[in-house]
């Protein structure tokens, strides 16, 4: 099992373990290449459920503003007349 190394040849397990770590290599560069589009589809789905869940939320926000602006337009016609029934808006 001595290697002769003077003569120039390399011995068959020596090109089994590197053909062996340039599959590895090459299959986990192909992994890597290949993850991509599926991580960017999973972060753009992700995007869009974030996304979609602030409209709705900005939704909400806009017609619970509206009611709000209702409701001080009431209680200030309320107020106002309540004024002039007393004599102080006079």
């Amino acid at each position: 099992m001595s290697a002769d190394l003077n003569g120039g040849e390399l011995p068959n397990w020596l090109f089994t373990l590197g053909a062996s770590a340039l599959t590895a290599v090459g299959g986990f560069v192909l992994a890597l290449v290949n993850r991509g589009p599926a991580m960017q589809a999973a972060v753009d789905e992700r995007l869009r459920t974030l996304i979609d869940g602030y409209e709705r939320r900005v939704d909400d926000l806009t017609l619970e503003v509206h009611s709000l602006r209702e409701e001080v337009v009431n209680l200030r016609r309320a107020l106002a007349e309540a004024h002039l029934q007393t004599g102080f808006g006079a």
